[in-house]
C-alpha cells in the first residue's frame, strides 16, 4: 500500500505569489498561506494562533495562481506534503517542509466595483 500524505488548507496568501522557471523550463509559483486557528466557535473572536505554510504550485495551476491571486485572497489548498533535506556549508542538517498543491480552490468573492473585462 502506498503511504500517504494529504493536506487540506483554507487560509489566506500572506504576500502575493512568486512565479519562477526551473532551469529545465517548468514554471512554478511559490506562496504562502496563513491558516487560523480558532478554539471558539464565535467569528468574532480573534484567532488564538495562526500557522503558515508555503505552498508549490506547478505549470497550469501556478500560472494561475501568480495571473489571479494576491496577497489577502482567501485559498483552499489541497497537495501533498514534500519534506526537503540539505546540509549547510557548515555541515549542519536543515530541513523545511512545504506542500505541493495538487489543487487551488480561489475563495475570494470578487470585488463589486471590478469592471467586466
Amino acid at each position: 500500500m502506498k503511504n500517504l500524505s494529504y493536506i487540506i488548507l483554507d487560509g489566506n496568501l500572506t504576500h502575493d505569489p512568486d512565479r519562477k522557471q526551473t532551469s529545465l523550463g517548468k514554471s512554478v509559483t511559490n506562496f504562502t498561506v496563513a491558516v487560523n486557528h480558532n478554539s471558539n466557535s464565535g467569528e468574532d473572536k480573534e484567532p488564538e494562533d495562526v500557522s503558515y505554510f508555503e505552498i508549490e504550485a506547478w505549470e497550469k495551476m501556478g500560472e494561475n495562481c501568480s495571473e489571479y491571486l494576491k496577497k489577502g485572497s482567501k485559498v483552499t489548498v489541497m497537495g501533498n506534503l514534500k519534506q526537503n533535506r540539505w546540509k549547510t556549508n557548515e555541515g549542519e542538517n536543515r530541513s523545511k517542509v512545504k506542500v505541493v498543491a495538487t489543487s487551488v480552490r480561489f475563495d475570494s468573492q470578487k470585488r463589486k466595483d471590478a469592471k467586466a473585462a
